[in-house]
C-alpha cells in the first residue's frame, strides 16, 4: 500500500468498520468486545502494511468480520448464517424496521397495561438477568409463584404483539 497513513485510514474508515461489527454481532457482543475488534481491525492493517491491498475497504470489513466470528467462537456464541446475508433490498429493510419499531411500540402499551409487581418481575428477570430464586427472595414469593406470574406476564405481553 502506498502512501500509507493510519491515522487517516482510522479516521475515514471507523465509522465504517463500526456499522460492519455493528450489523455482525447484534447484540451478541459487548460494547468493549465491539470496540476490541475495531482495534484489532486496525492493528491487523497495519501489521500487513506491506502487503499489496487494492481494495482497503474490502479488506478491512474481511477483518472486522473475521475478528467477530473468532469472538464468537471464544465466547460460544452461535449465530444464523441466514442473517448476515446481504439479501434484503432498501425498500424490504424499510419496511422490516417498520415493523419491529411498530412491534416495540405496541409492547411499550403492553408494559403500561402491566400492574407494579408484574413490572417488577418482568424487569428483574429479563433487564436485570435475575434469577427466579432471586425475583422470589426479594418480592416474598414462593418460586413457583414467580414463574406463574412469568408466564401469564409474558401471555399478557404477546397480545400487544
Amino acid at each position: 500500500m502506498n502512501n500509507f497513513n493510519l491515522d487517516e485510514i482510522i479516521n475515514s474508515y471507523t465509522p465504517y468498520i463500526k456499522t460492519v461489527i455493528n450489523n455482525m454481532s447484534h447484540n451478541y457482543l459487548s460494547y468493549e468486545d465491539k470496540e476490541e475488534i475495531l482495534t484489532d481491525t486496525f492493528f491487523v492493517l497495519w501489521k500487513n502494511q506491506n502487503n499489496d491491498i487494492t481494495h482497503l475497504e474490502a479488506y478491512l470489513a474481511g477483518i472486522a468480520r473475521n475478528l467477530v466470528k473468532e469472538k464468537f467462537k471464544k465466547n460460544n456464541i452461535t449465530y444464523n448464517l441466514d442473517d448476515y446475508q446481504n439479501v434484503f433490498s432498501y425498500y424490504d429493510k424499510i419496511e422490516i424496521f417498520s415493523e419491529k419499531r411498530e412491534k416495540i411500540n405496541n409492547l411499550k402499551i403492553g408494559y403500561k397495561a402491566l400492574n407494579e409487581t408484574e413490572f417488577k418481575i418482568i424487569t428483574m428477570f429479563y433487564y436485570y438477568s435475575k434469577s427466579i430464586k432471586d425475583i422470589a427472595n426479594e418480592l416474598n414469593f414462593s418460586e413457583s409463584n414467580v414463574k406463574t406470574k412469568l408466564f401469564r406476564i409474558r401471555k399478557k405481553l404477546k397480545k400487544y404483539l
